[in-house]
């Protein structure tokens, strides 16, 4: 297992992990982003997950992270995974049939993002998480407290909900809800949602609409001329779904 063994800013030295923890909540210069990818996003026609976009997506997101953005990740892919691993001829119909598909795939699914992720060097973690935190204080402050310590460490945190306790998105088939929860939880400055044409629609902090990019190099431009200081005054209130203008 790999370790990061300096950190730039002022550090807590950790001797039992041979790590250094960065003593800032979050680097309130830093643009803070939440990438959001839905299943339908993720498959390809045969319904498995399409290996070609997902390396796309760890490019993006290494390029971010490397341009000095704090970066984080909800994803969905679990069933899809499973259903491939399990070389399932139809998808599960059952919701307990969907947990325990979403189970065998998730290991897949993080590992798939680890190795591509690994080709760009940049390193990720999985963070599973149920989307009812929100109405918890103590599992909310220790949601933060790891994602404070990954970011801190310029790793990528790669959020899904935990379907084995949480069912939420399996049932909707959706997992913005869960993206603004941990949008919430972190002080993000935008969430994105990665569209399957690899084209984005950026919801601004205090935005009621969000605003489309066509492409990576819209994104990054888009991203370049954001400024920490003006987000970080607006009131922060997702709403339930994306509007795009």
């Amino acid at each position: 297992m790999r370790y990061l063994k300096k950190f730039t800013v002022k550090n807590t030295y950790c001797k039992d992990k041979n790590l250094y923890f960065s003593e800032k909540f979050y680097d309130m210069k830093k643009l803070r982003l939440i990438f959001s990818v839905e299943e339908e996003t993720l498959v390809n026609t045969q319904s498995y997950i399409d290996k070609d976009l997902l390396n796309s997506i760890a490019m993006i997101l290494t390029n971010l992270r490397n341009s000095n953005k704090e970066i984080l990740l909800v994803t969905a892919g679990a069933i899809a995974s499973g259903i491939e691993q399990l070389k399932l001829p139809v998808p599960p119909k059952s919701l307990s049939e969907k947990q325990a598909i979403a189970a065998i795939g998730q290991v897949e699914l993080i590992k798939r993002y680890q190795n591509l992720f690994d080709e760009y060097t940049q390193m990720v973690a999985q963070v599973l998480v149920a989307r009812d935190i929100i109405n918890n204080p103590k599992q909310q402050k220790n949601a933060r407290n790891t994602f404070r310590k990954l970011v801190s460490l310029g790793i990528i945190p790669i959020i899904n909900e935990n379907d084995t306790i949480s069912t939420a998105d399996i049932e909707e088939e959706n997992n913005y809800f869960l993206t603004a929860t941990v949008a919430n939880i972190v002080e993000a400055h935008a969430i994105i949602s990665i569209n399957k044409n690899l084209s984005f629609n950026i919801l601004l902090r205090g935005k009621a609409q969000s605003t489309h990019c066509a492409n990576k190099d819209e994104l990054f431009a888009f991203c370049e001329k954001l400024k920490v200081e003006d987000l970080q005054k607006r009131s922060f209130k997702y709403p339930d779904r994306l509007s795009v203008k």
